[in-house]
């Protein structure tokens, strides 16, 4: 699964440059005879595509420092359940910048960017990464890390939001599925979309009254417009698949905290209490050392079903998403 997400989340964060790069080459050069419009147009384009990395370079890094944090948790919970030593590179001291950063236009006019928890919740994603790796964080503390994570997993992944749509007053999506679809979706992939139809547009319609003598031509153009087009919605579909894909592993983290938790429901409160180690970078030894956790069978095997059902509904989308992207 971690695999999977690093390698869907890099390629729609590699296509935000991407697709802008590709929206540059259809600015149209076609100009009335003996008019200085195609150069115009050919300036506009080198314009157009400096303004790509002016914006959308940095962005892509940030957007893959974002996607990291979910990618680095799977990683590590893999690493606990195995009772082996939790780790990864230290990449998240500059997390809270990037995180604020994203900021996405969408085809609205309306502007994306991660709200507060959303900030909040991978900041706390990345503290307890840090510490299974200084600590050493091993399978005595896969209980404990499913069960103080929880919250954040579901506000980061944006399975649940506490922020309020200002229009709906209904809960607004947030975290990493509000990213891949409004920014991604109804951002990037959107403007290109209709650069490609106002540039077939123009050229159908130059070539409208000459179809009869140029029907090659004209064949190629459509051709050419139902490819772009193709990849509009190929990779349209795969974005959506992904965005299922974190709900399903947000799903799959609820699941396995009700089962860990078990019938002692932990409130608010005590849940802080009892998480407070796994946040902190240094803690005593007394604090530190915990006793061992076993697991039941009866446990053990709702748990293993816990999982193989989410993999089963997992695998298709994984095959759909290879396609796409």
């Amino acid at each position: 699964m971690a695999t999977t997400l690093e390698l869907s989340s890099s390629n729609i964060a590699d296509d935000i440059y991407n697709s802008c790069i590709t929206r540059t080459k259809y600015i149209p050069f076609l100009a009335a005879k003996g008019s200085s419009d195609s150069f115009h147009s050919f300036l506009q384009r080198q314009d157009e595509q400096k303004r790509c990395d002016d914006l959308y370079k940095q962005k892509v890094t940030d957007v893959k420092k974002a996607n990291s944090v979910l990618v680095e948790y799977v990683k590590a919970l893999g690493k606990l359940a195995s009772d082996d030593t939790a780790s990864f590179d230290k990449n998240f001291t500059a997390l809270d910048e990037s995180l604020k950063n994203l900021k996405f236009s969408q085809s609205n006019g309306q502007v994306f960017s991660f709200k507060g928890p959303d900030v909040d919740a991978g900041i706390n994603i990345a503290k307890f990464l840090t510490n299974a790796f200084t600590r050493e964080f091993r399978r005595e503390k896969l209980k404990k890390a499913i069960l103080c994570t929880d919250k954040d997993i579901q506000t980061y992944t944006g399975a649940t939001s506490s922020v309020k749509d200002s229009a709906s007053n209904q809960p607004a999506t947030g975290g990493l599925i509000a990213l891949t679809q409004q920014a991604y979706i109804n951002g990037i992939l959107t403007a290109e979309e209709e650069q490609i139809r106002t540039y077939f547009t123009d050229y159908i319609g130059g070539l409208t009254q000459v179809s009869e003598t140029h029907t090659l031509d004209f064949i190629t153009l459509e051709e050419n417009y139902n490819k772009a087009m193709d990849s509009i919605r190929s990779r349209k579909d795969a974005a959506e698949n992904y965005v299922e894909l974190l709900q399903k592993i947000a799903t799959l983290h609820s699941n396995l905290k009700t089962e860990f938790q078990g019938k002692d429901q932990i409130d608010d409160a005590q849940l802080s209490n009892y998480c407070q180690d796994l946040y902190t970078t240094k803690a005593d030894k007394a604090a530190t050392k915990e006793k061992a956790v076993t697991y039941d069978q009866e446990e053990l095997k709702r748990v293993r079903k816990i999982v193989s059902d989410s993999e089963r509904t997992l695998e298709p989308l994984i095959q759909k998403m290879d396609k796409g992207l």
